[in-house]
C-alpha cells in the first residue's frame, strides 16, 4: 500500500496526499474521495487489525486456558503478521516512527495496542501466580513477557540480516511463538520462586523445657557398715 510505505519510511510530516497519489500512480482526487485528508487516511492505517494486540486480548484471556497456552496464543497472534514480509516490516516502521514523532493517533494507539493488552496480561499472570492484585515486580515481569513479541518485531531487519532463516516461512515464525512461550514460562517460574523465597518463615512453636535433672533432689541411701 503506497500510504503505508511513505508514512513508514518518511514519517507523518514529511508525506502529501500529492505524493500518495503518485505512488499509487492513482490521481490526488481519487484520494482525498476515498479517505478525505491526509489525517484520516494515516489513522485508517492504524485502524486496520493488521498487527492489532488489542484484538488478541479475548483469545489469550480465554477461562480454562493453562499459563503457557494463553502465552502461547499470544505470541502466536501477536507474530501472525510476520508472515507477510514487507508489509510486516512497513508496519513496525510505521509503529515506531510513531513512538518517535509522535501525533494525534499515538494516545489512541497507547490506549488500544498498549495499555489494554498489558493490562490483560498482568492480570492473567495475577491470576496464574496467586496475587489480589500487581505489584511493582509483577509490572515488571508483565512488561518483559510482552516485551519478547515487541522485540522480534522491531528487530525483524536485524535478524532478517544476520540469521534470514530464522523469519523465512511461516513455520519460521511459529517456532518464534512457540519458544517464547517457553522463554516467558521459565521468566514466570523464576519470579514465582523470587516471591516463595521473600515470604517471611511462619515461627515456630515454642517448645515446653524439658525438666532438669540436676533439679530433681536426689535421695541419699545410707549405706550401712557391718560388723567386723
Amino acid at each position: 500500500m503506497a500510504a503505508l510505505k511513505l508514512f513508514s519510511e518518511q514519517g507523518y510530516a514529511k508525506t502529501s496526499i500529492r505524493a500518495i497519489a503518485a505512488e499509487a500512480q492513482v490521481n490526488v482526487a481519487s484520494v482525498s474521495y476515498y479517505f478525505g485528508d491526509k489525517a484520516a487516511l494515516y489513522a485508517a492505517l492504524f485502524s486496520a487489525p493488521f498487527g492489532s494486540l488489542q484484538s488478541l486480548v479475548p483469545d489469550f484471556m480465554r477461562p480454562g486456558l493453562s499459563l503457557r497456552a494463553a502465552l502461547h496464543c499470544f505470541y502466536q497472534g501477536a507474530l501472525g503478521p510476520l508472515h507477510d514480509g514487507e508489509m510486516a516490516r512497513q508496519v513496525v516502521r510505521l509503529h515506531i516512527r510513531e513512538m518517535l514523532e509522535p501525533t494525534a493517533q499515538w494516545q489512541i494507539e497507547l490506549e488500544k495496542d498498549v495499555r489494554a493488552p498489558n493490562e490483560a496480561m498482568a492480570a492473567l499472570l495475577c491470576r496464574h501466580l496467586g496475587l489480589p492484585q500487581a505489584d511493582d515486580d509483577l509490572h515488571r515481569l508483565t512488561l518483559t513477557v510482552t516485551g519478547l513479541a515487541f522485540q522480534l518485531w522491531s528487530h525483524q531487519e536485524v535478524v532478517c540480516a544476520m540469521q534470514p532463516q530464522l523469519l523465512a516461512s511461516p513455520a519460521a515464525v511459529d517456532q518464534w511463538a512457540e519458544r517464547l512461550a517457553d522463554y516467558a514460562m521459565a521468566m514466570v517460574a523464576t519470579e514465582r520462586r523470587r516471591r516463595t523465597r521473600a515470604q517471611p518463615a511462619a515461627p515456630s512453636a515454642p517448645t515446653s523445657p524439658s525438666p532438669s535433672t540436676s533439679s530433681t533432689p536426689r535421695r541419699r541411701t545410707a549405706r550401712r557398715s557391718t560388723a567386723p
